[in-house]
C-alpha cells in the first residue's frame, strides 16, 4: 500500500514572483523619507550639505539603496570632531525611518 501527497504551489509561486519587485519598491520608498528628514534635519551655513545628497540605486538589485550626503564635510557634521560637537542628521533619519521600513515591508509582501 502507498499513499502520496500533492501539494499545488501555483500561488505560493505567484506571491514569491512579486517580492523582489515589491522589495525595491519598499528600500526606495523608505530611502525617500530618509533623504527627505535628513535633507531637514541637516544643519544650514550655506545648504551645500543639503544640497549636495541623493539616493545612488546602484545597488538596487541586491536589495538595498544608498542615502548619501557628498559635502566632503558630511560625516564631521554627523559624527563631529575632538573640537566640534556632532549634529546627527543622518542617524536620527534613519531611526525614524526604521518603523515606517517595517510597515512599508508588511504591506509590500502582501500585495
Amino acid at each position: 500500500m502507498s499513499i502520496s501527497v500533492s501539494l499545488d504551489t501555483a500561488k505560493l509561486d505567484a506571491i514569491l514572483a512579486t517580492v523582489k519587485e515589491n522589495r525595491d519598491q519598499v528600500v526606495r520608498a523608505c530611502a525617500a523619507d530618509v533623504l527627505v528628514d535628513a535633507r531637514k534635519k541637516a544643519p544650514v551655513d550655506t545648504g551645500h550639505l543639503r544640497d549636495n545628497s541623493d539616493i545612488n540605486t546602484a545597488y538596487q538589485s541586491d536589495g538595498f539603496v544608498n542615502v548619501e550626503f557628498h559635502a566632503e564635510y558630511a560625516p564631521y557634521v554627523e559624527l563631529g570632531t575632538r573640537k566640534m560637537r556632532a549634529q546627527p542628521f543622518l542617524t536620527p533619519a534613519m531611526e525614524k525611518a526604521k518603523d515606517r521600513l517595517v510597515q512599508l515591508i508588511k504591506e509590500g509582501l502582501i500585495k
